[in-house]
């Protein structure tokens, strides 16, 4: 059997017909919010308040969990792809995905939008995707732990951690340190609020406006390898405001 399990609800409206399979979806936005957790069942708790709460969903476990954890029903003979960016947002939950696969598993792949598009598969043809599926990279046995590490690594606050990968796989993964960099400069600390904030200040500063909407693409343009929506961009934004 071939699986997919892609990005989210976006991809799966593009995702060509040509290409046999099932589909996962992965709903989720592990990057915002609570993921520390002593469990998994604590795990999915925290994510479920936070979502309901932040994003009015009104039935998470449904919607967004009962999906995800498809994952772990994949058997073990199948062909896996995972669909997702090299921006942080996507790589948060690309790292997670790798936790939920059974550990006996046939085949797994990596499928990226590519060199023109790295942050985004709403830019890549049909054509392309197509293509990008048939050369995807494939995922050894020895990649899947290191994946599996980072999410362990960004669920504790690890960055320093996560930023010692071997250079084997940073060669194999160039991906990877660029992401986690992000995540590592999104942190705050005694002289900053964390980049993506202080990119805020300053677009704010620099374009003399409060329109959101022209906020939100220039800080799309400048960091696009946070791979953050209106919505995560908006909650910044807002918490400046009061701040100031």
């Amino acid at each position: 059997m071939i699986f997919h399990i892609l990005n989210g609800d976006a991809l799966s409206y593009q995702f060509p017909k040509d290409i046999p399979g099932e589909k996962i979806i992965f709903r989720e936005c592990l990057v915002d919010g609570p993921v520390h957790a002593d469990s998994e069942e604590e795990f999915w708790k925290k994510r479920k308040e936070f979502i309901e709460l932040e994003f009015s969903e009104a039935d998470y476990d449904s919607y967004s969990k009962a999906e995800i954890l498809k994952i772990t029903q994949i058997p073990a003979e199948s062909k896996v792809y995972f669909w997702f960016e090299e921006d942080l947002f996507c790589q948060v939950n690309f790292w997670k995905a790798c936790t939920l696969l059974p550990t006996a598993f046939n085949q797994a792949f990596l499928v990226l939008p590519g060199k023109d598009s790295p942050y985004s598969f709403a830019q890549v043809s049909h054509e392309n995707l197509i293509s990008n599926w048939k050369n995807a990279q494939e995922l050894g046995a020895e990649d899947i732990p290191v994946f599996r590490n980072l999410w362990s690594y960004f669920q504790n606050s690890e960055p320093q951690n996560a930023l010692k990968i071997s250079p084997e796989v940073e060669v194999k993964f160039p991906f990877l340190i660029p992401a986690i960099k992000a995540w590592k400069e999104m942190i705050p600390n005694e002289n900053s609020e964390g980049l993506p904030k202080e990119e805020l200040k300053k677009i704010q500063t620099e374009l003399h406006t409060e329109d959101f909407g022209e906020i939100f693409r220039e800080f799309h343009r400048r960091l696009p390898i946070y791979g953050f929506g209106d919505t995560q961009v908006f909650k910044l934004w807002e918490s400046i405001k009061k701040g100031s």
